[in-house]
């Protein structure tokens, strides 16, 4: 019997949602065994099964299992009715028949939904992105809909922690340039420099307007075993590694 892992946020007991890790699935060696990533090199045959069952374990159709082809961007798209290929690494919907899912490996994958109406969201949320303003351009495209920021619930799901998330100086130093807040997101040790994106993204979600957010604590490089980790997967010389689906219906 095949056991499905996935953890919820507290704040969203209301909404059909979950951050899936890599066990479950039907992968093997390195992508052993949830790997959801089409990206990646694994077998279409075992990607699609893996989705299928992630969809299928909190009874989603996974024909409505909208994921976008996501590129480290800071492009939103919004939604009305389901499509079949999309290329950003944030989604807005505004239909209750359409599943939203983003996929990580390290960087952090937030989910959105609306206290009172069929509204919910996926962001891919990585240093690239987070530089980029890529919750900048997500607030404005919500400011557009007339959508009121106060009946947005946000989770940020498992990632890579700060002790785990090693940078070098000049990392350190584009960050503080564009906004020197981000300088306490940044800790010395052992003369190696290491960067908060957990609690910076939620400082950003804050200076946005945004008030209901739940981070988990996961670290998904120091929990390798559980979660699938590009940086573990680098450090270690793997020649590719997984990517892990999180996903969430309004």
């Amino acid at each position: 019997m095949i056991m499905i892992n996935y953890s919820t946020a507290p704040n969203m007991k209301n909404f059909t949602h979950g951050f899936f890790n890599r066990k479950g699935g039907v992968s093997k060696d390195i992508y052993n065994s949830l790997n959801c990533g089409k990206s990646s090199n694994d077998s279409k045959e075992n990607i699609i099964k893996n989705r299928k069952i992630v969809s299928e374990s909190l009874n989603f159709n996974y024909e409505k299992l909208l994921i976008a082809n996501q590129f480290h961007s800071n492009k939103v798209e919004i939604v009305r009715e389901f499509k079949s290929s999309l290329k950003c690494d944030a989604i807005i919907s505004l239909s209750n028949k359409i599943i939203l899912g983003v996929l990580t490996a390290d960087c952090c994958p937030i989910l959105v939904a609306h206290k009172n109406r069929y509204i919910s969201a996926v962001i891919h949320l990585g240093w690239k992105g987070l530089f980029n303003g890529i919750l900048e351009n997500f607030c404005y495209q919500i400011n557009t809909l007339a959508i009121n920021i106060d009946d947005l619930i946000f989770a940020l799901g498992p990632c890579i922690g700060l002790e785990s998330y090693e940078v070098d100086t000049c990392f350190k130093k584009n960050f503080i340039k564009k906004d020197e807040k981000s300088n306490k997101f940044f800790i010395n040790i052992e003369n190696k420099i290491f960067f908060d994106l957990r609690n910076y993204t939620k400082l950003k979600l804050i200076n946005l307007g945004f008030t209901d957010i739940w981070c988990s604590s996961e670290d998904t490089y120091k929990n390798n075993n559980d979660f699938f980790s590009y940086r573990f997967s680098v450090h270690n010389k793997f020649k590719d590694y997984g990517r892990m689906l999180s996903i969430i219906k309004s």
